[in-house]
């Protein structure tokens, strides 16, 4: 499919040209406030492509051939449209993130067997930065989370994407446990046993900590070895890969994070 010129802003056959292709469609916005960080938000709507080169170019999702348009918002009516949406999901303004707590050497590991999971392998659909790889992408390179997602957000969404977008695209197997806690129901490794918190939360850190030399490693596992070296030419957020759901096979949306 031809490239779309953003700079025409003539968009009416955008969604009949994507309709066989959910990935494809642009994310849904009914969740937008919950979803990001409104410094982030507000510095995407007036810049989409979040580049200062190549501002034609999908910022999050590089893969696609479309990307938003600006409509030439004044900073008054960018400022508005931010806080609109933190009303309509009853976030509040202004946002304060928590400072994300370190993991340990082993929490690390342990996060990392989860990320590169056979069960639930996050970078099979999530762009990495290897041209190879991100030709086939459906999501956003994870390396965009932290920033761009809310660490709340991509927790629930996590444990139960069906309750945000009902028909989801990729199923990883995670399924929730005794003591109120989320736990993984792939393989898990011995260094596992005994640990009594979250496993979805730990998932979550780990993303939200993820530099491009760990992704770098984790794509090296998975025999993909040229992964992203930075944000700016990758495409986050999005939302975990390998997640922990209400029920076995449920999953991310490629649309969503």
């Amino acid at each position: 499919m031809p490239p779309i010129d953003s700079r025409s802003e003539n968009f009416a056959d955008v969604p009949g040209r994507y309709q066989d292709a959910q990935e494809q469609l642009p994310p849904k916005l009914l969740t937008e406030g919950a979803r990001v960080d409104p410094q982030w938000l507000l510095h995407f709507l007036s810049n989409p492509s979040l580049s200062e080169s190549d501002t034609n170019r999908n910022g999050i999702r590089p893969y696609l051939q479309l990307r938003m348009p600006t409509f030439s918002f004044s900073e008054n009516e960018l400022g508005k449209l931010v806080r609109f949406f933190q009303a309509l999901s009853r976030q509040p303004f202004p946002y304060i993130p928590e400072p994300a707590p370190a993991l340990t050497a082993k929490e690390t590991d342990m996060a990392r067997s989860l990320f590169s999971s056979t069960a639930a392998p996050c970078l099979k659909c999530h762009a990495t930065g290897d041209p190879a790889h991100d030709k086939i992408a459906t999501a956003p390179n994870f390396l965009q989370a932290k920033g761009r997602l809310k660490p709340d957000w991509v927790e629930r969404w996590i444990i139960d994407p069906q309750a945000i977008s009902p028909v989801p695209p990729c199923r990883p197997g995670c399924s929730s446990a005794e003591n109120n806690r989320w736990t993984f129901s792939g393989p898990t490794p011995p260094s596992f046993n005994g640990y009594d918190k979250d496993h979805t939360k730990l998932l979550v850190e780990y993303i939200f900590q993820l530099t491009p030399e760990e992704q770098r490693r984790v794509s090296a596992s998975m025999g993909r070895t040229q992964a992203s070296v930075a944000v700016g030419s990758a495409g986050v957020s999005g939302a975990a890969g390998g997640s922990a759901q209400r029920a076995p096979n449920s999953t991310l949306d490629s649309n969503i994070f």
